[in-house]
């Protein structure tokens, strides 16, 4: 890096001068070094001073081409801005746009795409493109649907034969299928007409994703439960026109989406599997590591529905490893998210703690949807640590996005984990939450969206009075009863309702964590040193340790107080 930004061969040589004579740089044990802040504010400093602005732009040019070839687009765009290199920041912003959600840094990008001028956009249908996608990611329906109004428009300016209302008729089809708003009801007649412009040659496409590096076909880049209805007449009569469009991102679909439709009805998916893993060498080979992460999802979700975690939790791992070899780090948050899920089942709440701690996303106030399995594994460990208010909060967000978008999976489990967490809580309300998930999940026939919450849900169907589909119904008790006897645990919060602290105890944890003594706790609380010793006996009782620095231990892995105390 220093050779290449600085344009000095011998920067490797003055890097290491510098180690060994100065306490300028430090290192950060990943083979990674860094200037003290101290003394990199006085080096941009001195070279604001020293450089000239030719000499300054170049310098930071060099920068984001360093970057960009690292795929670190965000601080590649920050060297190309602060260098005044737009044409740069436009063909990085071009190209991000041409690549499906899964794949792109809209995330980090998205303040340079709404820093182009409007004029800039609508000169390219790229632009307008990436712009209507951002929108949608970031739940901006309307201005999604503002700048596919803009493409739409330029489409019918150009003619025909044009070179750019041709390209721009490729991105407005590709908004047509991978827009989250639209649905899934319209494709039936969308790719069939898609794929008949493709056959005569006037079309050509962007790349999809059909998981945005999700472990589902059914409820990845769209929510495919209509099409569960009729599962069996759309993949004889859909396989071959969706596999033509999606090209390399269709090899492995239409076989893998029917196995993951007959999981959710709460079939035996092992003959249907079988063939799948047959032809992992082939989806490797000729289609996607996201249809392989689909695939190798769907069997570790096949393994743990059959009481064998253990088996799950190698599947995931074994692909993780290998992904993690061939440098495709955009699947790595949610495959880390899949055994988290496999801890929560197992009862192993240490390593789901180490998950929350260093990888949920913990942003309620700023929803990305392509984080949506991670935000609802983040309310799983809320819920396993007793912390139902947390869940509540955690989930809230999603549910706009579930209406908007039609993701009925996403809102059966919206509305399941919701109803846990207000049983949690003594809240009469999760009636209405449970009900809701339970007339969703009979419309479509789903099984295993619900049971797959066993242990956790099972208190709450017996005591709910169902008048809807009897037989339906029998089956989802039957495998919920399954689940609950594998995993009997599954997010069974470490304190049972009875050993809640109360307010006041927790206040006093908080105070003996603090290495408070029990005069300084009465102190601060203005109650009797009798009164105190007596709360500190309840709350050792209900953190089952005998002594105080075990109880600042315990009340750490429970998330009652905060790490650094």
């Amino acid at each position: 890096m220093a050779r290449m930004v600085s344009g000095d061969p011998r920067a490797g040589e003055r890097l290491d001068w510098l180690l060994r004579y100065t306490t300028m740089l430090r290192y950060d044990d990943c083979q990674r070094f860094h200037f003290w802040s101290g003394f990199r504010a006085f080096l941009l400093w001195e070279m604001e001073r020293e450089y000239t602005e030719e000499k300054r732009r170049a310098l930071l040019s060099r920068g984001g081409l360093y970057y960009e070839l690292k795929e670190d687009f965000s601080s590649a765009l920050d060297c190309y801005t602060r260098g005044g290199d737009h044409a740069k920041v436009s063909e990085l912003l071009i190209r991000n746009a041409e690549l499906h959600p899964g794949m792109g840094h809209y995330a980090e990008m998205e303040q340079y795409y709404r820093a182009l001028p409007e004029a800039e956009i609508l000169a390219s249908p790229s632009l307008m493109q990436g712009m209507s996608m951002l929108c949608a990611l970031s739940a901006d329906y309307d201005g999604s649907e503002h700048w596919y109004g803009c493409l739409k428009r330029f489409v019918e300016r150009c003619g025909k034969e044009d070179a750019a209302g041709r390209q721009a008729r490729g991105r407005l089809a590709w908004l047509d299928i991978s827009l989250p708003q639209r649905g899934v009801k319209r494709l039936t007649d969308t790719i069939p007409a898609v794929f008949q412009l493709m056959t005569n040659k006037g079309l050509s496409l962007p790349s999809f994703s059909v998981t945005s590096a999700l472990p589902s076909i059914m409820n990845g880049g769209k929510d495919f439960s209509p099409w569960s209805k009729k599962d069996d007449l759309l993949y004889h009569t859909m396989r071959i026109p969706v596999e033509a469009v999606l090209g390399r991102d269709g090899v492995g679909l239409a076989d893998c989406a029917i196995a993951e439709s007959k999981f959710e009805k709460g079939e035996d998916i092992s003959p249907r599997m079988l063939p799948l893993v047959q032809r992992m060498n082939d989806i490797r080979r000729g289609g996607t590591p996201d249809m392989e992460f689909a695939v190798s999802g769907l069997l570790a979700r096949s393994q743990l529905a059959s009481g064998q975690p253990a088996d799950a939790r190698r599947t995931i791992e074994v692909l993780r490893e290998c992904f993690a070899e061939r440098g495709l780090t955009r699947f790595l948050p949610n495959m880390d998210t899949m055994l988290c899920r496999i801890a929560l089942h197992t009862g192993d709440l240490d390593e789901a703690d180490v998950w929350y701690r260093v990888k949920a996303p913990r942003e309620p106030m700023h929803i990305n949807i392509l984080k949506r399995y991670q935000y609802f594994t983040q309310a799983m460990v809320e819920l396993a640590n007793g912390k139902p208010d947390s869940a509540l909060l955690t989930l809230t967000p999603m549910e706009p996005y579930c209406t908007a978008c039609m993701r009925y999976i996403d809102t059966i489990h919206l509305k399941m984990l919701t109803a846990i967490a207000l049983y949690q809580k003594r809240d009469e309300a999760w009636r209405e939450p449970l009900t809701a998930a339970l007339a969703l999940a009979e419309e479509y026939r789903f099984i295993r969206t619900v049971s797959v919450y066993g242990a956790a849900v099972l208190p709450l169907l017996d005591a709910l009075e169902w008048s809807g589909n009897a037989k339906w119904h029998k089956r989802l008790m039957a495998d919920v009863r399954a689940q609950a006897a594998f995993y009997p645990h599954f997010l069974e919060p470490r304190l049972a309702p009875g050993e809640e602290l109360t307010p006041t105890e927790l206040q006093i944890l908080h105070l003996l964590c603090a290495d408070k003594s029990n005069a300084e706790i009465a102190q601060i609380m203005d109650v009797k040193l009798p009164t105190v010793k007596t709360h500190v006996s309840h709350i050792l009782d209900k953190l089952d340790v005998k002594r105080r620095a075990e109880a600042k231990t315990a009340a750490k892995k429970l998330h009652l107080v905060q790490d650094d105390l």
